[in-house]
């Protein structure tokens, strides 16, 4: 009995493994996938290095964004303090830098240049001129540019007492009504319109005259000439604006007929070095004669001279007027030039 059912469990089993074919049994196994661990954490560190490098990036981009937006708002606050900063004269002038630009009212006119001419005012300032009733006297006038000779501290006063737009250069001042372009220590230039622009320049060598006739050939003779001074002016090809006191008079104002009897044929350094620099002596210009009209804005004693010249380079001289202001023993020039 025990014989039988062994060889039953045999044929059993027997017959159960025959059920499957080897291909079949091999199919059926499925091993496990083999991966490289150290392959695998090569690539997660490659992978958070990746993720790191591009958030730094994102915060690099993100702060220089920043600083951008900072400049730009810190530019624009500039531009505004600028456009609206009066830059006060120090109390000390000591500590005045040159050149300075001091502006009471801002102005920032566009000159209609094609139409109107240009209006112009030199004040040459003397040593004992009353400043108070100088800027009274021509308070009432209506120019365009206003020039003036003396002092630093008649030049910053004076400007004050008009409430002037000023530019104060080393030779003068210049006080204006249009847009300031540039300004260096011996000129400015200034935007008259669009596409307008003109450079103007003040210089001041005047020394004073002798008291009589008598004294003359010793002054003349003393007379050296302002050409380093002179050799500062910027000569571009634009407009030129030049208000000058100068050290010398002109001898095209020198001759015989003249009303001056101390007067004889004399060249004059400063004068000549204008006209070879191309400048036209605007009073000169629209008053032809020196014997009628002799333009006199000095005097001490008995000598009287033309000593202060508002010269103008590639404009065209329109009219003059030397005349009296209240408060100053020196003439003032009133003139107007037009631009090409």
């Amino acid at each position: 009995m025990r014989r039988i059912t062994a060889a039953l469990c045999l044929l059993l089993v027997l017959t159960s493994c025959a059920i499957y074919t080897i291909g079949e049994g091999k199919a059926n196994i499925n091993p496990p996938e083999k991966v490289s661990e150290p392959e695998t954490r090569i690539r997660i560190i490659n992978e958070r290095k990746a993720m790191a490098e591009a958030e730094r990036l994102a915060e690099e981009e993100r702060r220089e964004e920043e600083a951008r937006l900072k400049a730009e708002a810190e530019a624009e606050a500039l531009r505004l303090y600028l456009e609206n900063a009066v830059y006060e004269y120090p109390e000390d002038l000591d500590e005045l830098v040159i050149p300075h630009n001091y502006r009471p009212e801002r102005t920032h006119l566009e000159l209609d240049t094609e139409n109107n001419p240009l209006r112009l005012l030199f004040l040459p300032l003397e040593e004992d001129a009353d400043l108070e009733r100088v800027a009274s006297s021509v308070s009432h006038l209506e120019t365009d540019f206003t020039f003036i000779t003396g002092t630093l501290e008649q030049r910053v006063e004076l400007s004050k007492l008009m409430g002037r737009d000023t530019v104060i250069l080393e030779g003068g001042a210049v006080l204006y009504n249009t847009r300031l372009a540039r300004m260096e220590k011996d000129y400015a230039i200034f935007n008259l319109n669009g596409d307008k622009d003109i450079q103007v320049s003040v210089l001041d060598t005047y020394r004073g005259l002798p008291s009589s006739g008598a004294e003359i050939d010793g002054w003349i003779s003393g007379l050296t000439g302002d050409e380093k001074s002179l050799s500062r002016l910027k000569i571009a090809d634009d407009e030129i604006l030049f208000a000058f006191s100068s050290s010398e008079p002109d001898g095209n104002d020198w001759n015989i007929f003249t009303y001056y009897p101390y007067r004889k044929d004399h060249v004059f350094r400063n004068a000549e070095i204008m006209r070879k620099y191309g400048f036209d002596d605007i009073y000169r210009q629209t008053h032809f004669l020196a014997e009628a009209d002799p333009g006199i804005t000095r005097k001490n004693g008995d000598v009287y001279e033309r000593m202060d010249f508002i010269y103008s380079r590639n404009l065209i001289p329109v009219e003059s007027v030397v005349f009296d202001v209240a408060g100053m023993d020196s003439k003032a020039i009133y003139a107007e030039v037009l631009m090409p």
